[in-house]
């Protein structure tokens, strides 16, 4: 199993919400608020640095992870410019 984390701009959380619901994963986490700096800049909430992110987590088994893979680069070339999505692969040990 692995655990798939999402961090996107917020505004952008419904469209992260239907990719995964789009491959039959219904069981999610979500953090919203979430400031940082990245590749596409500073989200600090701030005048200086506006806006914030969103963190969308969840857990799939292995062979779920590929088609997940792809349909997290297909969304993020439609994205507008500055307003990038990461995704990181997490290993899961154990599920309680």
């Amino acid at each position: 199993m692995k655990m798939l984390v999402l961090i996107g701009p917020e505004g952008r959380e419904e469209d992260l919400r239907r990719l995964i619901a789009s491959h039959e994963i219904h069981a999610y986490s979500e953090f919203r608020g979430v400031i940082g700096e990245g590749a596409t800049g500073r989200r600090l909430g701030t005048p200086i640095f506006p806006g914030k992110s969103v963190m969308i987590f969840t857990v799939v088994e292995d062979p779920k992870l590929s088609e997940l893979r792809a349909a997290v680069e297909a969304f993020r070339a439609r994205l507008y410019p500055g307003e990038g999505v990461r995704a990181f692969v997490l290993p899961i040990e154990e599920m309680l």
